[in-house]
């Protein structure tokens, strides 16, 4: 990992815990970047208003405000507002939710800093440098055809959610996942991560899925960057209104 990777970056630590607070900081500082802190969210609601911040790491437990409350308040204020990744020790929100008001990512405690740290430096980046990750080969593949009058899609800023018709497959949360999906006027593909997978016709073999993007190409990259500069989404990865 480049010990540099953050350098020109302004992050926003915000936590009660001042020694996590610290130990994250450091870390962040370490590799390049200007680092706020705040212990509510009350002091990083104020830090955002009177500076340029690059990405927000927020505990979603904190007297006086949790950080629900703040990735609310941001979005309310600006839906392009700095990109969150929200921590959590409990089972406060669920990885779907969290997407669906706007968040980046939400990471359980106890975790691993190399694994916030790489979140952090792919997040603060810019949008196609996101999608345009190398991936490893997956077994995994989707091939499915989208019904544009029918909706049971949606793409937000970092990927889809869809309801595929897949009998008999499984798609684990965490996994790579190859994807083709055929529109009337086009062909979208790339690799996604499942973020969620949940039946929702077990008759008829119907799962709903949220697939964040990690390698589009070609005519799919330049899709998705024109629908999100036309279309700004709140969502990361909105959820559907599942019948």
């Amino acid at each position: 990992m480049d010990e540099q990777a953050l350098a020109g970056k302004i992050l926003l630590v915000v936590d009660d815990e001042v020694d996590l607070r610290d130990i994250v900081a450091s870390e962040f500082e370490f590799m390049g970047a200007k680092v706020f802190q705040a212990e509510n969210i009350t002091v990083a609601q104020k830090i955002l208003a009177e500076n340029k911040i690059d990405l927000v790491v927020s505990d979603i437990r904190m007297p006086g405000g949790t950080g629900i409350d703040l990735l609310d308040a941001m979005k309310a204020r600006d839906v392009n507002s700095p990109p969150i990744i929200l921590i959590t020790g409990f089972a406060d929100i669920t990885v779907e939710d969290a997407f669906n008001k706007g968040a980046e990512a939400l990471i359980n405690k106890p975790f691993r800093l190399d694994d916030l740290i790489k979140m952090t430096i792919r997040f603060s980046g810019a949008l196609k440098s996101r999608v345009s990750e190398e991936v490893g080969q997956t077994s995994k593949k989707i091939d499915h055809i989208i019904d544009s009058s029918i909706s049971d899609y949606s793409f937000g800023r970092g990927g889809i959610s869809v309801v595929i018709d897949h009998p008999g497959k499984r798609f684990e949360v965490g996994e790579n996942v190859q994807f083709e999906f055929k529109f009337s006027d086009r062909t979208f593909n790339g690799t996604a991560i499942c973020r969620w997978s949940k039946h929702v016709d077990q008759v008829n073999h119907k799962l709903a899925l949220g697939l964040e993007f990690v390698k589009l190409a070609g005519q799919s990259l330049d899709y998705y960057l024109n629908h999100k500069a036309e279309r700004p989404q709140i969502s990361f990865i909105p959820s559907l209104p599942l019948k």
